[in-house]
């Protein structure tokens, strides 16, 4: 059997335990909808002046990729139980490839991922956001937040198998993931930021990923922030994933 098929496999069974938990399922879908409806009534009069789009073409995909980045924190703790629960170690006495259980991991919550996505922005429609680049543009909007997933799966994957609790996997993430919304571009413009932090928010990559989103959506630069967050993935690729299969063989 190939990677892939065994990477499928336990795609599949990822997926269908996520699928079968009421809690994970509601946990998943709500937390962003709350977070955009809290954000919007916090936020929607305060910038809506500042900025050519309605707040609202903001908001929601910055929530989509907040709502990617925050689920890490569960992909981490996940990992870490399968780890510590003893399935990779029965994956092991079986002849398939190691890197399978971690690319199972990540493609069983690119299908999570997808439904949050969808569900965020059916209710962002209703209040207001919109598609105004066409169907082709709102098939990329998706691949695009996909794309940005891979970029914290891996460091979660990573995480979970480096700490010593499920309680410190969830915690080593969702601080950084916060840090990092606050000085992304996806609550307020660039142009909120001090002059000199402006570099750096540019350079986060919740804010490349923000562009594209919005590119992609209500309109504006579409390659540069796709090829930026292309970047962001094939490095996280690159550097995380050899130290997330270390790690997990260990």
């Amino acid at each position: 059997m190939s990677v892939a098929a065994e990477a499928a496999l336990l795609a599949g069974r990822n997926t269908r335990r996520f699928l079968r938990s009421p809690q994970l399922l509601g946990d998943a879908v709500a937390f962003p909808l709350i977070l955009l409806l809290l954000m919007l009534v916090m936020f929607g009069e305060v910038v809506a002046g500042s900025t050519e789009e309605p707040y609202i073409a903001r908001l929601a995909p910055g929530i989509v990729l907040f709502s990617v980045a925050y689920s890490s924190a569960g992909t981490a703790v996940a990992h870490h139980l399968d780890l510590r629960g003893g399935l990779h170690g029965r994956l092991r006495t079986m002849p398939i490839s190691p890197v399978s259980p971690l690319l199972g991991r990540i493609g069983g919550d690119l299908v999570k991922f997808t439904l949050v996505t969808v569900v965020t922005v059916a209710v962002g429609y209703l209040l207001g956001f919109r598609f105004r680049q066409g169907a082709p543009a709102a098939l990329g909007f998706l691949l695009v937040a996909l794309l940005f997933a891979v970029i914290f799966l891996w460091a979660a994957l990573l995480v979970g198998a480096s700490v010593g609790s499920a309680e410190s996997a969830n915690t080593a993430l969702t601080t950084p993931v916060t840090l990092l919304l606050l000085l992304s571009t996806c609550l307020v413009p660039l142009s909120a930021f001090p002059d000199w932090a402006q570099p750096v928010i540019r350079l986060n990559p919740l804010s490349t990923a923000h562009s594209a989103l919005l590119g992609l959506s209500w309109g504006g630069p579409v390659l540069t922030p796709v090829l930026q967050t292309l970047a962001w993935a094939a490095v996280s690729t690159v550097v995380l994933a050899p130290l997330a299969l270390r790690r997990s063989m260990r």
